[in-house]
């Protein structure tokens, strides 16, 4: 069996959707959306969800939308271990991970690197990427401390929902720290193993996952 996967290159729900399918190994059709040309706003994608946004799964007759129950759903397709727990314990600290990531580190990720990486001529990239950085500071030092003495953000023996829903946060900060805005600017966030080591430990063993390499978005391999 064969599920469609819509996605766009660079959105991290639809990041996290690939890398569950990718680390589950279920099978799926891959269909790439330009957001240039619009495709997340054409009648035929619309029909499937009406807010224009990706991710989608379909499978047969059901559509999925919502980053974190496609990925639940893609859960359910596979055997072995659950990406969100299999004990009271392992899916409290996974929910508990994954709302740390929803409600308190994308807003601040966002903040920061947007103005970076979307800033257009007059806008003042340096003054908001100053007033956003003690906050992600800041998040990025809770997530560093949960990684203390740890693989994976819940602790067990591979990924879980939450590693995977929190990692394309964390390439955006990376990819906004190499944009030409940012090289004058002396953040003090890259490399990780200076200034974050559990952090780039982590990143490292993602990236080391088998599949990794399918769900790079493919426009930020061009610059």
């Amino acid at each position: 069996m064969t599920v469609e996967i819509h996605w766009g290159s660079g959105s991290p729900y639809a990041w996290r959707v690939l890398l569950a399918a990718e680390l589950k190994g279920v099978p799926y059709e891959s269909h790439l959306l330009s957001f240039q040309a619009k495709d997340h706003k054409a009648p035929a994608f619309l029909a499937m969800n009406p807010r224009g946004k990706v991710p989608v799964l379909k499978d047969g007759g059901r559509v999925v939308t919502e980053s974190m129950a496609i990925m639940h759903y893609i859960d359910g397709l596979a055997t072995g271990p659950s990406l969100f727990g299999d004990s009271i314990d392992e899916r409290t600290a996974v929910w508990e991970w994954t709302s740390r990531v929803i409600y308190e580190l994308e807003d601040p990720v966002n903040a920061f690197a947007r103005p970076l990486v979307f800033g257009k001529p007059g806008d003042d990239v340096p003054g908001e990427v100053a007033a956003a950085l003690p906050k992600l500071q800041a998040e990025l030092e809770q997530f560093e401390a949960g990684l203390a003495g740890r693989d994976w953000l819940c602790g067990g023996a591979g990924p879980s929902a939450a590693d995977l829903a929190a990692f394309p946060h964390i390439k955006f900060i990376e990819r906004a720290v190499g944009k030409p805005a940012a090289k004058a600017l002396d953040l003090p966030l890259l490399p990780w193993s200076a200034h974050y080591p559990n952090i780039g430990a982590w990143v490292a063993r993602i990236e080391a996952l088998p599949g990794y390499e399918r769900t790079y978005p493919p426009h930020w391999r061009e610059g």
